[in-house]
């Protein structure tokens, strides 16, 4: 069933399929799509021209643009669609959106890469390469998307690759603070999507759920008091180291169970002299889990743990919301979502590269990128990787050069298989 012909592919007909296990999942993609010329060209066009996309990437890296000062790398973004005719706008909180037409009677595709990064913006970005690796802060997430991203719409318009469907590519700002970018997209182009696609990830995985994630600031006020007087008077940094001892103490699933789920201390804050009891100490906590209601759950084992505490010992407490993105449900409850041509075709495409998933699981009911926000509105939405790479958010994060070519390659087929070839396309 996998191998039809061209016609029956491009006319939409008899869908083929792919049994995994016991189950069959359709698929829009087989390997007669790669011999049709302009995918074929397009895909020559990405192995022509990977040593100008390296560079690109570098260049795009060694452009600071931590979350909410993505101006100067959008800027860049932009121009390079607009050199390709694309129609592009930048929306009100920044993000960067670039429409390619199909020529009617298709699904719109969406694509998306966060520009932002983690770190300062006086972090040195120097890239350095040694042994086909990068190296620099932001070089993996996600500059590695957004340059492999421009590098497939570039190959698309040399080899004139028609689709039905319009096919948008959004550089999206503000992921790494809560998916801002794309939940504003979203908000402000309803029914837009048809599918979305977000590059984000190791190279290799296809992501279909949306892991939920909680992120809080615990507040913990009191009068205060100078040392000398301390003893005894209600203590807002003691109310708070023993809250987040206790949070830890909180039961969660095994590590190794079907669902499970983590929390995280990241910030700790407060106080202004050494010689006074603080007023205000602050924490934050980080809690994710794909399951909605083991996050309702642990998210109120959090907080009365810290009104208990705040209770016993005498101080104010107060849950302050930092960022609330909610989980897409455990495997079972998305079914229906990997049953969708989207998961399979994806997975078929990196079959068909050459990609070894290593006895892993092709297709995951997870996932902490721009899709979640696709994934939680019953959009068809997956994550796909960049490249392989490591020490995200940290000074040693580096990047395999070379994976990056069949990922960029990656995104050439998914627009040929999702978007649809227009008829006549050759």
């Amino acid at each position: 069933m996998r191998h039809i012909t061209p016609l029956l592919l491009l006319l939409g007909l008899a869908p083929p399929q792919h049994t995994v296990g016991q189950e069959t999942y359709q698929t829009k993609f087989s390997a007669d799509l790669a011999t049709v010329p302009a995918v074929r060209d397009a895909l020559a066009y990405v192995d022509s021209n990977f040593e100008s996309q390296v560079q690109e990437w570098i260049r795009i890296t060694q452009i600071p643009a931590k979350s909410e000062h993505e101006q100067e790398r959008a800027s860049y973004v932009r121009r390079q669609f607009e050199q390709l005719g694309f129609e592009v706008t930048v929306d009100a909180i920044g993000n960067v959106v670039a429409r390619r037409p199909g020529t009617g009677t298709g699904p719109t595709l969406v694509f998306a890469a966060h520009m932002d990064t983690v770190h300062p913006l006086d972090t040195d970005i120097t890239v350095r390469e040694e042994a086909g690796i990068l190296y620099a802060p932001g070089v993996f997430d996600n500059t590695n998307s957004v340059a492999n991203m421009i590098a497939a719409a570039r190959a698309l318009e040399a080899a004139q690759l028609s689709t039905k469907g319009d096919v948008i590519f959004i550089g999206t700002v503000q992921e790494e603070i809560g998916l801002r970018g794309m939940a504003y997209w979203f908000e402000h182009n309803p029914g837009v999507a048809d599918m979305l696609i977000a590059i984000d990830g190791g190279l290799g995985a296809v992501n279909y759920g949306a892991l939920g994630i909680y992120w809080s600031r615990m507040v913990f006020n009191g009068e205060g008091s100078h040392t000398n007087s301390s003893r005894g008077k209600p203590h807002p940094a003691l109310a708070a180291a023993q809250c987040i001892t206790d949070i830890y103490n909180i039961p969660l699933p095994p590590r190794d169970a079907p669902v499970s789920a983590v929390y995280n201390v990241g910030i700790l804050s407060g106080g202004h002299v050494v010689n006074a009891i603080a007023q205000e100490v602050s924490f934050t906590v980080d809690l994710r889990t794909v399951d909605p209601t083991l996050l309702a759950v642990l998210d109120t084992a959090v907080v009365n743990t810290c009104k208990r505490i705040a209770q016993e010992h005498r101080v104010e407490f107060e849950r302050q919301w930092i960022q609330k993105n909610e989980a897409g449900g455990r495997p079972e409850d998305l079914e229906d979502r990997r049953r969708h041509p989207i998961v399979q075709t994806a997975v078929d495409v990196l079959e068909h590269l050459g990609w070894d998933f290593r006895g892993r699981p092709a297709a995951r009911a997870s996932g902490s990128t721009d899709a979640n926000v696709g994934v939680t509105r019953g959009i068809p939405s997956i994550s796909v990787g960049r490249s392989r790479g490591g020490d995200q958010h940290t000074l040693q994060e580096w990047a395999e050069i070379e994976p990056a070519r069949l990922a960029t390659k990656q995104i050439v087929l998914l627009v040929a298989a999702l978007a649809e070839l227009a008829d006549g396309a050759n």
